[in-house]
């Protein structure tokens, strides 16, 4: 076969172009950094670089929900706090004092007082954050907690004082708002939530509160178990004509045993806190973990990178230089 020179021009200019084109490729790596840029050029760590990117987006969620979290579970320990230190207030303050020798009006005073501390409450138990109500359970825009023409306290429309309602209430009281902060949610064979693989976020007014009512040490009163209730039944034994502190001092004992349960909310929300800041920190080791990961599969190591594009450099420089030599001259220049 004979080999002309438009052939050996030919095949040279194709080779030198590849071999600028390669040595732009390389150019790029090193300004980029990146050992490819299409998932065909390496298939096999353009799979491993996708998982690891999804693993990572997954904890970008769960750095949303952590956050979301922590602000609501703040929210509520302020406002629990706020109705702790209301009833630590009444008690401290006001229930001490009372006795069978007050006058009518030492009671209404005691009374007005009570009343506004039960207004607070009551602003507190439907305190909101962004868009939910912190107490309301698993429902997010239905007010929790409301007063009826009567002053009898309902919890998303039902009287929390009614043991008819104890059902209903029952299952108020246990709603769960479970939140995948990243335990590794899971389902069992049944399709049922795995409990322990989320954060339950439900904050049920209820529960915390109290509902349902208990009889009293002399077989007849009905007491509310219900801390907002029981205060408005202190209140109204206060302004009672017929006053007797035997009959308050029974609202008044059972309001010194369930004022207790507000601060046990208030520490169990403390230990979820701390559970919350324990979430967190592994999920941003969990981050730094696969950046390396990701690191290592989709960057070149820069000093390779450099020295690759050198070579190639050079190796391009060497064919220009081979190209006087290798390429005829023409008429022109044989003219000369």
């Amino acid at each position: 076969m004979r080999i002309t020179g438009s052939m050996i021009t030919n095949k040279y200019k194709k080779n030198l172009n590849s071999s600028a084109y390669k040595m732009n490729y390389l150019n790029e790596k090193v300004t980029s950094g990146r050992k490819f840029f299409k998932g065909s050029e390496d298939p096999i760590s353009a799979i491993k670089a996708y998982k690891l990117r999804r693993e990572y987006r997954e904890t970008e969620m769960y750095d949303t929900n952590i956050s979301d979290t922590d602000s609501f579970l703040t929210t509520a320990e302020i406002n629990l706090t706020e109705i702790n230190d209301n009833l630590s207030r009444i008690y401290t303050s006001y229930l001490r004092g009372v006795n069978g020798t007050m006058s009518s009006d030492e009671r209404e005073i005691v009374a007005k007082e009570i009343d506004n501390i039960q207004e607070s409450m009551l602003n507190s138990l439907n305190s909101k954050i962004s868009d939910r109500y912190v107490f309301g359970g698993t429902s997010k825009d239905e007010i929790p907690f409301t007063v009826d023409t009567n002053g009898d306290l309902l919890y998303k429309g039902i009287s929390v004082d009614d043991n008819a309602n104890q059902i209903n209430l029952d299952a108020l009281a246990s709603e769960n708002l479970n939140i995948d902060l990243g335990l590794g949610m899971k389902f069992d064979g049944s399709g049922e939530l795995i409990k322990d693989t989320t954060f339950d976020l439900s904050m049920s007014g209820i529960k915390i509160m109290g509902y349902g009512t208990a009889t009293a040490a002399d077989g007849v009163t009905e007491i509310p178990n219900n801390l907002y209730s029981l205060v408005g039944k202190i209140k109204d034994q206060l302004r009672d004509p017929n006053y007797s502190y035997d009959n308050i001092s029974q609202y008044i004992g059972k309001f010194e045993t369930q004022k207790t349960s507000v601060l046990i909310s208030v520490a169990d929300i403390g230990t979820k806190t701390k559970y919350l800041d324990f979430l967190k920190t592994r999920n941003e080791d969990t981050q730094l973990s696969l950046n390396e990961k990701i690191d290592g599969v989709e960057h070149i190591d820069t000093a390779d990178a450099i020295i690759d594009f050198k070579m190639q450099e050079y190796s391009y420089n060497a064919a220009l230089s081979m190209g006087n030599k290798i390429l005829q001259n023409s008429f022109i220049d044989f003219m000369r």
